[in-house]
């Protein structure tokens, strides 16, 4: 079985929200919602705008590969100062293995990214209730505790809501609590390692009314969600079993199947990069239901 590490850092999170920020008119799923967005493109000008729309920004998630990298307490400050003194060279040596060779461009790459990183932290992430922060790094806390006496498979479904990573290729996980890009986990791939930016619950006033509660009960609201839920039920089914069952399309498929996992409603099997099979989380419908009579009777959850 594979080695987990818990991490968390400041300058984490800073790239994930920049990560959502650029990718949040192609998701389905989130959970800060259309308010979030339009505020943001309020704040932001229209020249940082213009240069996040560059398509070399699509792999910026992969930049936490630095994050672990970086001295000092790894704020958003710290790490930009530390990036923007990187060489075009020791910037590839930081981002091994998953940049083979040195891209021609490295330079521009380079010098483009600190201006973004610089300008997000400036217009955006320094103004964010610090709450979030204060939430991911006694996530983290927890998560290590937890680590003690769990297995490094049940460590990563319970905190992924429904991944589960089997796999004899694996050697290495790190788990990162994210904020931004939830209820959904950001997971990359690296002959053996493997990131993974879990998200925390965001909860409200009330210990049940939260948004991953909320997604819970929406995530049944579908004729075609509840035929998969049935289709689980004692058995584990493949993608191409599901299509069969329900006669879906594999893009439709592909989304009832991300709105029942990010749920936790199902379990998500992956021997490394794909998903090997879906199977049923009985234990998160049970739990849902204690919290929602609780709730109902004013009990405290």
């Amino acid at each position: 079985m594979y080695e987990v590490e818990v991490d968390y850092a400041p300058a984490y999170e800073f790239i994930t929200s920049l990560y959502f920020y650029i990718n949040k008119d192609r998701l389905k799923i989130y959970e800060l919602g259309t308010a979030w967005k339009k505020e943001i493109d309020q704040k932001l000008t229209p020249v940082f705008k213009e240069a996040l729309k560059d398509k070399r920004m699509e792999v910026i998630h992969r930049l936490s590969l630095l994050v672990p990298k970086c001295p000092g307490d790894r704020t958003p400050e710290t790490f930009i100062s530390w990036f923007r003194g990187l060489s075009p060279s020791e910037m590839y040596d930081c981002m091994l293995p998953w940049v083979r060779e040195i891209p021609k461009d490295m330079f521009v790459l380079h010098e483009h990214f600190a201006y973004l990183f610089n300008e997000w932290n400036e217009q955006y992430f320094q103004h964010i209730d610090p709450l979030i922060l204060n939430l991911l790094k006694q996530d983290a806390k927890e998560k290590r505790e937890l680590l003690i006496n769990t297995a490094p498979a049940d460590l990563v479904e319970q905190s992924t809501n429904g991944i589960r990573i089997e796999s004899e290729r694996v050697q290495k996980l790190l788990l990162v609590p994210q904020y931004h890009y939830a209820p959904s986990s950001v997971i990359d791939y690296y002959e053996g390692f493997i990131t993974c930016l879990y998200p925390i619950e965001n909860t409200s006033s009330s210990p049940f009314i939260s948004k991953r509660a909320i997604h819970y009960f929406s995530s049944l609201s579908d004729e075609n969600r509840v035929l998969i839920l049935k289709s689980l039920y004692g058995s584990k089914r493949t993608f191409k079993e599901l299509i069969e069952i329900t006669g879906l399309a594999k893009s439709n498929l592909h989304y009832h199947l991300a709105m029942l996992r990010t749920a936790g409603l199902i379990r998500a099997l992956h021997s490394s990069e794909r998903v090997e099979s879906y199977s049923l989380r009985l234990d998160t419908a049970s739990e849902m239901q204690q919290k929602f009579l609780s709730y109902l009777k004013g009990e405290a959850t």
